[in-house]
């Protein structure tokens, strides 16, 4: 998730910190899986063991983790000028996945490995790169000039989350299965955790220290929402490896985040495009009808195309994975540009907060 950046000169604080206010924000934005990731370890320990709870991974899947997929191709494809703009991404990566799927069911053993493995490599890198993104989202709103220094020790941060938990995945030699298709690892020596550990920490200091001259010069303190992707994100990979039953719920938690911010944009983009005044029942019945779309999207796409290519004589065990890796990986390169169509508007939905789409500003009904 990309987003425009403050000027290193410009502090102007946004209208609104919150897309909604602080405690819905706070808990979507990572502070109910931090709640989540604390009850889980601590029902571990009063049992001894970890608990399953595969009943609510999959609905929660169906109902969110699915369609914030969905939600990602309806704003590049509903409009005819954003697949102009991007018509490599649009046009030409689906039927690269579609080469993808086709080789992977081809060679189960050779080829479909690596391409999950692929996936699950990527997937990690691609909710670091989100949980960036909403830290620059609320910096910019807060005000909080970001200039290439605090966005280096930030990224660094963030991202070595995943890439120390992924070196660490990855020492030794191993092989391991998603659904039906087994990956080796990639065989690391053990420094390369050590490294990959301490350059996480470095980064965090890092960004720590500016944002602390910063605070004092300016004598303002940066709200605590702006750190809370990196918090969430520190959770995920580095601490949550304590509890395996929490990594089942990771992903739910980061379409979450994701569809707080795809709503907000959603709403405010309509309401732009068509002229619509802000009013409560606008907002119900644009929330509903997207709702209703993004979840069946997502139906269709992690459940009815994996039993569709099934049907042509694949074992389900491959296909699932294969297609669900397809769907993802597209989904990936999506994402890397609807954030930042050439849209002189997209600044403004960024800014959005829901108070906005419900009723008048009051400097507007003034002015009126």
């Amino acid at each position: 998730m990309k987003v425009p950046l403050l000027s290193p000169g410009s502090s102007k604080p946004a209208p609104h910190l919150y897309f909604v206010n602080t405690p819905v924000d706070a808990l979507l934005i990572g502070g109910l899986s931090i709640v989540a990731f604390l009850a889980m370890g601590a029902l571990q320990r009063v049992h001894g063991q970890q608990l399953q709870w595969m009943g609510a991974v999959a609905a929660l899947t169906w109902l969110c983790n699915w369609p914030h997929f969905a939600a990602t191709s309806y704003r590049l494809y509903h409009s005819q000028e954003n697949i102009a703009q991007y018509p490599l991404t649009a046009l030409l990566i689906p039927v690269v996945m579609v080469a993808a799927i086709i080789s992977s069911l081809a060679a189960p053993y050779t080829i479909a490995p690596y391409f999950v493995k692929l996936y699950l490599i990527w997937s990690p890198y691609h909710y670091s790169g989100q949980s960036v993104g909403i830290s620059l989202i609320y910096a910019r709103r807060a005000g909080f000039p970001f200039g290439r220094l605090e966005r280096l020790a930030l990224s660094g941060f963030i991202f070595g989350t995943f890439i120390a938990q992924t070196v660490r995945s990855e020492v030794g030699v191993s092989r391991q299965a998603f659904y039906g298709v087994t990956y080796p690892s990639i065989g690391l020596p053990p420094w390369t955790a050590t490294v990959a550990t301490t350059a996480m920490i470095v980064s965090g200091v890092v960004f720590l220290v500016l944002v602390l001259r910063w605070c004092v010069m300016t004598r303002r303190m940066l709200p605590p929402i702006v750190f809370l992707p990196a918090v969430t994100q520190f959770v995920w990979f580095v601490l949550g490896w304590r509890v395996p039953s929490f990594y089942s719920f990771v992903p739910f938690f980061h379409g979450l985040q994701y569809l707080l911010i795809a709503w907000a944009m959603q709403l405010s983009e309509t309401m732009a495009q068509h002229g619509i005044k802000p009013s409560t029942s606008f907002v119900g019945g644009e929330s509903l009808r997207w709702g209703i779309g993004i979840l069946l999207g997502g139906t269709a796409l992690f459940w009815l195309l994996p039993h569709v290519v099934a049907t042509a004589g694949f074992d389900y065990n491959l296909a699932y994975p294969v297609v669900i890796a397809a769907v993802q990986v597209h989904h990936f390169f999506v994402d890397g540009v609807i954030w930042k169509l050439r849209n002189p508007g997209v600044g403004g939905p960024m800014l959005v907060n829901v108070e906005d789409l419900v009723r008048r500003p009051r400097a507007a009904v003034a002015a009126a």
